[in-house]
Parts: C-alpha cells; sequence; structure tokens
C-alpha cells in the first residue's frame, strides 16, 4: 500500500535527548545511594590514618631539631583512641602534639615508637628497630569493614599508610 508523500508514520520509542537525561538522572541517583551506604567513619579513615603519620613524622622531625628522643604512642586505646608524642629526656620538654581519632574508629599498636636524635626509630633502650613498627585505625559495623596501617620502616624511619 502506497501512502502520499504528505504523510508519514512515527515510530514508537525514546528521543536521544531523553534517553541522556534519563542515564544522567539515573548516575546521579546512585552517586547519592553510594554516599548513603558509608558511614562518616569509613569515608574519614584514610585521612585520619594520613594524620596519624604526620603526629609521627612529627615526633620524629622534633626529634631531630630538638637532638632529643621522642616516643609516639597510643595514650587511649580502643573507639576513639588517642596516639600522643612526648620527650625521652630529664629537661623540662613539651611537644604540645597528639591526636584523637573521631567517628568511632579504633586505634591500636603494638608498642611505643622511639626516634633518636638523627630521626631514625629506636627501642627504649635506644638500639636500633630489628622490624617495622605500625600503627592501626579500624571501623567495624556491620557490612562496613576497614582498616588502614600506618607503619615505620625500621631501617629508614620511613613513614607510610597502607589501606
Amino acid at each position: 500500500m502506497r501512502t502520499s508523500s504528505g504523510s508519514r508514520r512515527t515510530a514508537a520509542g525514546f528521543t536521544l535527548p531523553e534517553v541522556i537525561f534519563a542515564i544522567v538522572l539515573l548516575g546521579v541517583l546512585a552517586t547519592f545511594a553510594t554516599m548513603k551506604l558509608q558511614t562518616p567513619a569509613t569515608m574519614t579513615l584514610p585521612a585520619q590514618a594520613q594524620s596519624v603519620a604526620d603526629v609521627i613524622r612529627r615526633a620524629q622531625s622534633l626529634a631531630v631539631v630538638r637532638g632529643q628522643r621522642m616516643s609516639v604512642s597510643v595514650a587511649t586505646s580502643g573507639a576513639n583512641g588517642r596516639v600522643a608524642v612526648a620527650c625521652i629526656a630529664s629537661a623540662p620538654c613539651s611537644t604540645d602534639t597528639s591526636l584523637t581519632v573521631s567517628q568511632g574508629a579504633v586505634v591500636g599498636s603494638a608498642g611505643t615508637i622511639y626516634f633518636n636524635s638523627l630521626g631514625q626509630p629506636v627501642k627504649n633502650a635506644g638500639t636500633a628497630l630489628t622490624s617495622d613498627a605500625s600503627f592501626t585505625l579500624s571501623y567495624q559495623t556491620g557490612s562496613n569493614n576497614a582498616t588502614y596501617t600506618v607503619t615505620v620502616a625500621a631501617l629508614t624511619g620511613r613513614v607510610s599508610v597502607s589501606p
């Protein structure tokens, strides 16, 4: 059957702008949905781990600048724990350096890390470390589990953060 040139058949379907708009809208909704699945602690845990690394680096630089041993330890363990820097000297010394983690993050450590006047990590007696020292930050609730480790290399004193 022939149709006249003045009439056209229309096809059912969506136009290209409608499809693009729907895809963009789904992308925006998916972004908000994934943000709701994460808790504040799991979102801030990487930044808090970097802050712990910064406190350790500060202790290391204070040891070099002041020419005396400094220590870094977990002053308060458990949820919302605190990492503190202290002087290991008989002379009066104030570091005013500590960090309290937030959002229910748990901070833990195998022990205290000491830095000598050269910025090298040492044991309490002043002898060199035989293995790397580390602090861990973790957050666990339901299906949201995250752990970050701040490691101080035994030989070089390099501070690194890893998930």
